[in-house]
């Protein structure tokens, strides 16, 4: 088969390998054969591990594993069998005592094949993606566009058609940034559903484990083999309630209107608000008032809990740059204080769910403030260089680490370049898969379940 043979999304290939129009080792082959091919000139691939671990033998045909023939690769911090992960500050070293981490031993087990190790911001630090150590990814949508991180080698291999998902982790929108930029399906997951066993931290209660994927079903195949707890499958409930639509008056007018376009399609779409055929009511909202506090603590504790991660470099001086900047102030703030940020965050989670969801079942605000920006506008270092448009890729990110709830990026427009327009959906602590299954009604609406039109390969 040729490099064009396969389907474009992960249910498309199960589908194929479960009817047996493609045989799963055949599957595999092609996309290693097209890994290599796809990743030139986007430079997201750190290294590609030297032998593919054995799958545990499984009774009945290979087809009965959930993920047999699919290929993934993965953000370069997750521990694998003989290896240490390289962290985006090298590229990583031979080590026989390293056992797989639990995630990826999850997706081992049901057949998923490791095909690479993916470029990241060095430590996980870094909204925009940079890394002075290896090359910069660029955006297969754009190769002038920001990447965003600090996951930004996961995103590009998805949306570069490397790789049918990834594994990214997110402290403060490190799943999500990337997957606004690049058109993807991005879930921070509900902390602590996947494990972070094996997982290098950068901030422990902030850190969770998250899916990139094209469509949010396909999000939704990866999240059902890695959650630790039993996940709820029926989408009714979620789909028949309120949604609740958050747009801020000082969103940048695209932004805003492609949001607003975006509330009124919900309420008029009967196919989101499910067979019943009536409509999901739907509330604009222009105020959160928790939501800069909220911003403030979560930026507090991840300077903290960093900080303690790092103390060793950063006291001797030997921390990058990048690690300085994230946890540098970390070093001032008194642990009674950190302590008193994560003892108060249950309170915090409840007011905040009773005064923004009030009794709906999403709440929707966006991803970035601005249209995707260029590598330039958010280089500290830049003449072109504008704060507004940096900040703009991680403020409306850190709250959802800090309260620890689930969102999913979802991409719901195109701007004047053709770049996506994004939102996040959130939902209520380990509702993550009703939110998911929300996500592929609305996906199925906008782009007929097969993701942003601009990724089809």
């Amino acid at each position: 088969g040729s490099v064009a043979d396969l389907p474009a999304t992960l249910t498309g290939l199960q589908q194929a390998i479960a009817t047996g129009q493609v045989a799963a080792v055949d599957a595999l082959a092609i996309q290693r054969r097209r890994l290599l091919a796809r990743d030139q000139g986007l430079f997201s691939i750190v290294s590609v591990p030297a032998a593919e671990p054995e799958v545990e033998p499984q009774p009945g045909p290979v087809g009965r594993l959930r993920l047999a023939g699919i290929g993934l690769a993965h953000k370069d911090v997750f521990d694998t069998r003989g290896f240490r992960p390289g962290l985006g500050h090298d590229r990583g070293a031979v080590d026989p005592g390293r056992r797989d981490a639990r995630a990826i031993a999850r997706l081992a087990r049901q057949g998923a094949a490791h095909l690479a190790r993916l470029t990241m911001a060095e430590y996980a630090c870094g909204a925009t993606g940079a890394n002075r150590r290896q090359p910069v990814c660029r955006n297969p949508l754009d190769r002038d566009a920001v990447v965003g991180g600090s996951s930004s080698g996961s995103a590009v291999a998805v949306a570069g058609g490397l790789a049918y998902g990834s594994l990214g982790t997110d402290t403060g929108g490190s799943v999500r940034i990337p997957a606004a930029t690049c058109g993807l399906v991005g879930l921070k997951t509900t902390h602590g559903l996947i494990s972070r066993q094996g997982v290098f931290p950068l901030a422990p209660s902030l850190d969770s484990v998250g899916i990139l994927a094209r469509t949010p079903a396909d999000a939704a195949e990866l999240l059902a083999v890695l959650a630790e707890r039993p996940l709820g499958r029926d989408a009714d409930g979620l789909r028949q309630q309120r949604v609740r639509v958050f747009i801020p008056p000082t969103l940048e007018a695209t932004v805003a209107d492609a949001m607003a376009d975006f509330a009124r399609r919900l309420e008029g779409e009967s196919a989101v608000a499910g067979s019943a055929g009536h409509c999901a009511a739907v509330d604009v909202i222009t105020a959160l008032p928790a939501l800069r506090r909220l911003a403030e603590q979560a930026e507090a504790l991840m300077a903290a809990e960093s900080a303690e991660v790092h103390r060793a470099d950063l006291l001797a001086g030997n921390a990058s740059s990048l690690v300085e900047a994230v946890a540098l102030a970390g070093l001032a703030i008194a642990p009674a204080w950190a302590a008193a940020l994560r003892s108060g965050r249950a309170g915090r989670l409840r007011a905040f769910v009773a005064e923004a969801f009030d009794d709906a079942g999403l709440l929707v605000v966006p991803a970035l403030a601005t249209p995707v920006p260029d590598w330039p506008a958010v280089t500290p270092t830049d003449p072109a260089y504008d704060a507004q448009r940096h900040l703009g890729l991680f403020r409306y990110m850190g709250f959802v680490n800090y309260l620890g709830l689930p969102a999913v990026v979802l991409p719901i427009a195109a701007d004047a370049r053709g770049l996506p327009i994004s939102v996040q959906v959130l939902a209520r602590p380990f509702d993550d898969a009703r939110l998911l299954a929300w996500a592929s009604h609305v996906d199925r609406s906008l782009y007929g379940g097969q993701g942003f039109p601009a990724l089809r390969h």
